[in-house]
Parts: C-alpha cells; structure tokens; sequence
C-alpha cells in the first residue's frame, strides 16, 4: 500500500474522482471554495450522489481556514452538505470502493495546490461494507445543510465586524443544538488529566495548546469527545444525573485495554467536571444538593 507525499496526493485524488460512477464523498475538517471547485469540476456529471461533510465552526470560517463560500457553492451544485463541529478527518471517498486517507484538508495548501502547500501523507485503503456503514453514521450524526439553515448561518457570519474577527466565536444556540452526535464508546486519552490553565501547557486529550485565550479553549473543549459524551448521556437521563451513576456509565464506555480500575474512572470524571466548572460551560450546572455532586443541563 503506498503512501502519497504531498502533491502526488491531489494528482492521485483528481485520478479517482475522474473514475467515479456512482458516488463520492468528501469529508474534511477544513473546506476552501476554489480547491472545491477544482475537486467538483473533475467528476463526471453523470455522478448524482456527492456528499460533502466538514467542521465548519464559526472560528474556523471567521480566521479563513474555511470559506463561507462552500456551503453555497455546493448547495448549488449537486451536493448534499453537512456539518461536525468535532470533525478532524480527512477522506476522500469513490464509489464507496476506495478511499484516501490522510492529513490533507481540501485547501490548497493541504493538497498542494500553488506554491505555499504543506507537508501531507495520504494512503488509499480498499472501502469494507463496515467502513460504510461507519462513514454513514458519519453523516446520520451531521447536520444537514438547508436554504433556513444557510440563511441563518450567514446572518450570523456577516453581522461580525471585519475587525472582530480574530476574536473567539461560536455558532449561537439555535444553529449548535442541531449538532447530537451519539458517542457511546470513549478511550481513556480522550478525558483530561489533572492540569492547570498556564499558557503553552499542552492538553493531550484535546491535542491542543493553551494560548492563553480562554475562550477558544472553551471552543475546542465543547466539540471534545468526553463533552459531547456527556451532555447527551444527561439528556437521554432527563436532564439530571449524579456523580455515581455516571462514573458507571464512564466505565461501561470506556473501551481502554486494560480497562482502567473504579477509582481511577471516579478521577477521571472528577478532572472532566472540575474543567466543566473552571471553564463555566454554559450547557451544564454542577452542584451538591446531597453531598453527591449532581450533574444538569443548563
């Protein structure tokens, strides 16, 4: 199986969108229109079903890393466009045959369109019937992108001054609420050590470094795995849990090999809300009305 470096990776994805019959897919934390539209131009017109998954977070749109653009373009386009807000993959999928996996986000710099690109490496895997059904539940999850949708997302984007952009921002509540991806399964590395907000400390479980800005950490630790995880594990609980019934369901979820001891699980969880409340995530409220720390949706 060869692995592609950099520019050898676009020659080898325009090789295989070229080739498709039926079906492509693209799914790619960061989205810029005129590398897009390169891909698009590429696939025979005969193809109906194309489907374009992507981040898509205010901050990511707001610094550039993302165009607005894609979503219209697509929408217009023949595509069914959805949005992850806690999406880092990188696949480029035909006829649910082949699929390129790798680091390369559909920019020019990620595939080495121009002068400034970046140092990526791609494989090409053979795409299982279970591959499928996982990267289905990829998109069951996501938001599907529709003409309400849109207007209220670009409402939002052109209401922000050029000059506040490189501030922290978020989607407002009525577009976020849509995003419920179902994470029933979590890996140890995912929840948060003991730490201390101090500039440059790196936090693993978020692959993140503190800058300093409390409010795009804010913004990378809601779309995390352990967050997510346990928002909907409240919600699907009516609203309202307490630290001991969902220190079980952080064990029972935890696929770590060897799976980690009770004790170790309570100190997990008790980082995770610790982070919850320093932070002042506004999703949830902790508190102790029986001695027992009680978990709710705010």
């Amino acid at each position: 199986m060869a692995i592609l470096f950099s520019n050898e990776i676009i020659n080898a994805v325009i090789d295989e969108l070229k080739n498709a019959e039926n079906s492509v897919q693209i799914i790619t934390a960061y989205c810029k229109k005129n590398t897009f539209e390169k891909l698009d131009s590429v696939i025979s017109n005969d193809v109906h079903n194309k489907r374009l998954l992507v981040r898509f977070r205010l901050d990511d749109v707001l610094k550039g890393s993302t165009d607005f653009e894609i979503l219209e373009y697509g929408v217009q386009h023949g595509w069914n466009v959805f949005l992850r807000f806690d999406l880092h993959a990188k696949t480029y999928i035909v006829d649910n045959k082949r699929g390129l996996v790798g680091s390369a986000n559909a920019t020019n710099s990620g595939l080495n369109i121009g002068k400034a690109g970046n140092m990526e490496m791609a494989t090409f895997v053979d795409v299982e019937p279970g591959d499928v059904e996982k990267i289905n539940g990829l998109f069951d999850d996501a938001i599907p992108v529709d003409d309400e949708l849109l207007l209220k997302m670009k409402q939002q984007f052109e209401s922000i001054e050029q000059s506040e952009k490189q501030k922290s921002y978020r989607w407002n509540t009525e577009i976020t609420k849509r995003f419920n991806p179902s994470i029933n399964t979590l890996f140890s590395y995912e929840l948060p050590e003991d730490f201390s907000f101090v500039e440059g400390e790196y936090f693993s479980f978020l692959d993140y470094t503190f800058s300093g800005d409390l409010e795009a950490f804010k913004e990378v630790f809601r779309w995390s795995n352990a967050y997510l995880w346990l928002l909907k594990l409240v919600k699907d609980n009516d609203g309202e849990m307490y630290f001991g019934a969902v220190t079980e369901k952080l064990h029972n979820a935890l696929v770590t090999d060897p799976k980690p001891y009770r004790r170790d699980v309570k100190q997990m969880l008790a980082n995770l809300l610790d982070l919850i409340e320093k932070l002042g995530m506004e999703e949830v409220v902790i508190d102790r009305p029986n001695h027992s720390q009680r978990i709710r949706l705010g």
